[in-house]
């Protein structure tokens, strides 16, 4: 009985905490206030997706949600309802301007039909102990491109959401290619790279090309870790091309460390990070290896998905299940009444009670149980930022110049006479 203590203190702080945020959520409904970002405002879904099909990977969920409009290819809807019901859901899709806003379109001008659509696909789980329904949905080829939100209500009522969540279409019409270095500033040099990178726009039409173009680069597909409206130090006109390379910080990213991972694929095999599998009539619980602080390490390379996920399962029965997991951070306690968080692309990389640790003297460390789908997992321990709005791995996890890392550059304009911003040009770069 006292290994299942935290994942007992866990479920009763759950259901606490869902009913602050029904709270909250309620209250966002009433005022009309529904984010344009990745988020869950019912504790009933689970793992809700939104990935490229058709491209040229075959593990199309790895994907980040980016669609090329020169290519074939839909965007794909995916979440899981817990529960014994099956509601009928519906979804409807918003386009953003750059800075993920509402941009001023009508739907039919980014859209080939009615805005809304059922989701009719529905799989009810078999051999699971964790009862669910799995949800999917094709969606509409947009139009247009630039930055979108899907947003998933429940019955009829639109004011009833779910979860939203954000993708991007692009049409390539401008080049980028960079190089990821060590940070210039010498006291960054060890910890921190620098994204130096080059616009060219060649027959594309640009009144003003230091000035029109709307430039957000992006860390390991992770919101918290951006940097928006740069602009070029160096036009070169003849052969229509900027230069981005600064000298102040502008362009500079923590190198933060390799993701730590855990395998649950298997019910029946301890994968990688899984110290103890338990197994009740109601659940399998998982709990992993304890953790150490890395912070002040030397680095380490290994491969690891750069924050992201994968669901999938290695037994022969069934569909994916549902397990607790239990995360465990072998630490002092943090000074200022500070608690580390489990963060990665499973959690949008968000600060949540969901994946707030709690001091558990038994365990020297820090705890936390969370409900995870079967398959392959990115994570790390982070602290709230000093605005409290965003995660720091850095004092627990380190940051090293030479982690591998993936980069994005989004390239937007508005063309004269336009009403919203358009996604001309996409690349992705590793180091």
């Amino acid at each position: 009985m006292k290994v299942l203590t935290p994942f007992i203190l866990a479920i009763g702080l759950i259901f606490l905490v869902n009913q602050l945020i029904a709270q909250v959520i309620e209250t966002r409904r009433q005022s009309g206030t529904i984010s344009y970002e990745d988020f869950i405002y019912d504790e009933s879904i689970k793992t809700p997706l939104v990935y490229p099909t058709g491209g040229v990977s075959s593990n199309d969920i790895l994907q980040p949600p980016v669609l090329d409009l020169n290519q074939g290819g839909t965007m794909r809807l995916e979440f899981d309802w817990l529960g014994k019901e099956q509601p009928q859901f519906r979804a409807k899709i918003l386009h953003c301007n750059a800075d993920w806003k509402p941009s001023a379109l009508n739907d039919v001008e980014f859209l080939p039909d009615f805005n809304e659509f059922p989701i009719y696909d529905v799989k009810i789980a078999q051999g699971t102990k964790v009862g669910y329904a799995h949800y999917w949905l094709e969606l509409p080829r947009v139009k247009v491109s630039g930055n979108f939100v899907v947003v998933v209500y429940k019955g009829h009522r639109e004011s009833d959401v779910v979860f939203t969540r954000r993708f991007m279409a692009f049409n390539q019409q401008i080049i980028a290619a960079g190089r990821i270095s060590f940070a210039q500033d010498i006291p960054l040099r060890n910890s921190h790279q620098q994204l130096d990178f080059s616009v060219k726009y060649g027959n594309y039409p640009v009144l003003n090309p230091k000035q029109d173009l709307y430039v957000v680069l992006r860390q390991n597909y992770r919101w918290d870790r951006t940097i928006a409206g740069l602009k070029p130090y160096m036009v070169q006109e003849f052969d229509r091309m900027l230069e981005y390379r600064f000298f102040n910080n502008e362009n500079v990213f923590p190198g933060s460390n390799e993701f730590r991972v855990f395998d649950i694929r298997s019910r029946q095999i301890k994968g990688i990070g899984v110290a103890k599998l338990d197994f009740t009539p109601n659940y399998n619980a998982v709990y992993l290896f304890p953790d150490d602080l890395q912070a002040g390490k030397s680095y380490l390379q290994q491969n690891d998905l750069d924050g992201q996920f994968a669901i999938s399962t290695r037994d022969d029965f069934g569909d994916p299940d549902y397990f607790p997991v239990t995360f465990t951070l072998r630490s002092e306690p943090w000074e200022g009444g500070k608690t580390p968080y489990v963060v990665g692309g499973f959690n949008f990389f968000e600060l949540r009670k969901e994946n707030q640790m709690h001091y558990e003297q038994a365990a020297a460390g820090y705890q936390a149980t969370i409900l995870c789908k079967q398959g392959v997992y990115n994570y790390m321990y982070a602290l709230p930022s000093a605005d409290g709005k965003k995660a720091d791995e850095q004092p627990i996890e380190g940051s090293y110049s030479v982690t591998q890392n993936t980069y994005e550059i989004f390239i937007y304009h508005r063309a004269p006479g336009s009403r919203a911003d358009q996604l001309v040009g996409y690349q992705v770069i590793h180091n």
